[in-house]
């Protein structure tokens, strides 16, 4: 818009200095005073204030930001927390993504934190005292920094949006918590056999099975079908499909062993109104999902005499230290869990305290068929004085021309040493 068109709006109140200072003025019909500035060719306009005071000294704030990182423009000022957070959760849900929920439950906290406040007061220290007032209120460390890590991605999907939703230059950095987060819970096989006595539905007890055997997720296990088993041949194969991993990444799995046998007597109770696999009864109605079990999970441990701090993510870990121990190479084994990464068996800790002994006893093994006394090399060092023709090896001292006392240091070399 033209000087002209600029001045139809309202009535110009002058410019601050000298052209290209931009310059405040007055809309018509309203009250404010409004500046007009341009930075890098890209033109901004905004209320200044009630005075031609505050006017000029916003516009003079403004002009002293223009090339600095300082300055984010007025459209970055108004975004809020809030706006981030909801733009992350639609760009999830349009890339299919199955974590929405979970990040929609970390984002919960840090938006009741920020309420209302602009995305430009998310600097580090205000993460920080976020932190610190999670702690308080007893949550753990790990719970702590997905809240953090939550904000960080709406904050880094925002700044790769075109137009940016929000600068780049202004995300923060987003500190995490210390968290111990080396997998330790195992079961062994006697654990898992008295503690599938306890357990009194069929479903239930075949969903536990199978995680102990394959190491499957209980996400995946709950959303297994029908349609997904393949019987046609030898052996039997289960096509997992990629839209109920959690990687996103499909697999096939052969059943033989064990596990056939848990399909096989999921067959003979299959029920044609349910496409599940794995099936219980809940509230007297036969055919239902299985989701949430604590109940029935959490009496079964305590009747077998087992710690209650054990999880059923356990039995995943279980099943993929069982599968190492079997001699089975990593990539199979990560093949049958659908773990993605061999960071992940790390961080499962696989090596236990059976295992770390058993180390220790081949090095003892080792030892034992090692020489206990040293033994000296033939000619090594015989005689550090004396060299095979009786020539002294120890220092000389003679008197030199100037009547100093001069030390004369043979050289040794292998012949002298070794002959």
């Amino acid at each position: 818009m033209t000087l002209d068109g600029l001045r139809a709006e309202g009535a110009p109140c002058g410019l601050v200095g000298s052209r290209g200072d931009g310059r405040i003025y007055k809309r018509k019909g309203s009250s404010r005073y409004w500046i007009q500035y341009s930075i890098r060719g890209a033109q901004y306009r905004e209320p200044g204030g009630k005075t031609p005071a505050a006017a000029r000294k916003k516009l003079r704030q403004r002009l002293r930001e223009a090339g600095t990182e300082r300055f984010g423009g007025p459209a970055a000022e108004r975004v809020t927390v809030d706006q981030l957070a909801d733009a992350l959760l639609v760009h999830m849900k349009n890339q299919g993504r199955a974590s929405v929920d979970k990040i929609r439950c970390h984002l919960k906290p840090v938006c009741v934190f920020f309420a209302g406040r602009p995305a430009l007061d998310v600097t580090t220290a205000a993460l920080e005292r976020y932190q610190r007032e999670r702690l308080d209120a007893k949550k753990a460390p790990a719970t702590v920094n997905r809240e953090v890590h939550a904000l960080r991605r709406a904050f880094n999907v925002a700044a790769r949006q075109t137009p940016p939703l929000f600068p780049k230059h202004f995300v923060p950095y987003f500190p995490s918590l210390p968290v111990d987060n080396v997998r330790s819970g195992f079961f062994e096989r006697a654990e898992i056999e008295a503690l599938l006595q306890h357990v009194t539905d069929d479903g239930i007890r075949d969903f536990i099975a199978w995680a102990f055997r394959t190491g499957m997720r209980k996400g995946e296990i709950a959303h297994l079908t029908w349609d997904m088993l393949d019987r046609s041949g030898t052996p039997w194969v289960l096509r997992i499909p990629a839209a109920i991993t959690k990687n996103r990444t499909g697999r096939t799995l052969g059943l033989e062993g064990e596990v056939r046998a848990i399909m096989e007597g999921r067959l003979r109770v299959r029920r044609f109104d349910c496409p599940l696999i794995f099936h219980r009864e809940c509230k007297g109605k036969p055919g239902q999902p299985i989701t949430d079990f604590w109940d029935v999970w959490r009496n079964a441990l305590q009747a077998a005499g087992l710690p209650a701090g054990r999880l059923f993510h356990d039995l995943r870990r279980s099943a993929v230290r069982t599968l190492i121990r079997a001699g089975v190479d990593e990539t199979t084994a990560m093949k049958v869990s659908g773990h993605k990464t061999r960071s992940m068996l790390l961080r499962y800790n696989i090596v236990t305290e059976r295992e770390t002994a058993d180390a220790l006893l081949r090095a003892d093994a080792y030892l034992a068929i090692q020489p206990t006394q040293a033994e000296n090399e033939k000619g090594q060092l015989r005689d550090i004085r004396q060299d095979g023709g009786g020539k002294s090896l120890t220092r000389q001292r003679g008197v030199g021309s100037s009547g100093r006392i001069r030390t004369y240091n043979p050289p040794v070399n292998s012949r002298m040493l070794y002959h």
